[in-house]
C-alpha cells in the first residue's frame, strides 16, 4: 500500500510582515538584530515556517508592541479601533473605555445587531406612550 500524503497544514494569517514594515525595518535589519537570518525570517512572515514564542517576544520588543498584535493586529489599518487609541491623550482613552463601557453594557446579550440608539430612559418612555395609545 503506498503511502498517504499528509495535507498541508495551513497556517493562520499574522501581521509579522506589516509590523516590521510599520516600523520601516529591513528584514536583513531585523534579523540582524534577532540573531536570524532575513531569508528565514522571510519564510516566517509568509506563514512558511512556524515561528516560536520566544521569536515573537524579542519582534515584539523590537517592533514596540505587545505579543498578541503580532498575531491579530494590522497596525497599517487606519480605521481600526486600535489606530485610535494608539493616537489618544491618556484623557481621551478614559472617555473612550467609559463610552465603550456604557456600549457594551447596553447591548442585549446574545445578538449582534445594533441597539436603538435611544437611551434606556427614553425607550421606556416611547414603551410607555405606546401602551397609552394602544389603550385609549
Amino acid at each position: 500500500m503506498p503511502p498517504v500524503p499528509k495535507p498541508k497544514r495551513v497556517r493562520r494569517p499574522n501581521f509579522l510582515r506589516q509590523w516590521r514594515k510599520y516600523r520601516g525595518l529591513s528584514l536583513a535589519a531585523v534579523g540582524a538584530e534577532i540573531g536570524m537570518d532575513g531569508t528565514n525570517l522571510g519564510r516566517i512572515e509568509k506563514g512558511e515556517v512556524p515561528y516560536s514564542q520566544d521569536l515573537l517576544e524579542m519582534l515584539a520588543d523590537l517592533y514596540g508592541c505587545e505579543v498578541s498584535d503580532l498575531l491579530i493586529r494590522d497596525p497599517s489599518d487606519a480605521q481600526g479601533i486600535w489606530s485610535l487609541w494608539e493616537q489618544a491623550k491618556p484623557a481621551e482613552r478614559e472617555q473612550i473605555v467609559r463610552v465603550a463601557k456604557a456600549l457594551v453594557a447596553d447591548a442585549p446579550s446574545g445578538t449582534s445587531t445594533p441597539r436603538d440608539p435611544q437611551s434606556p430612559e427614553r425607550s421606556r418612555q416611547t414603551s410607555a406612550k405606546s401602551r397609552t395609545r394602544k389603550a385609549s
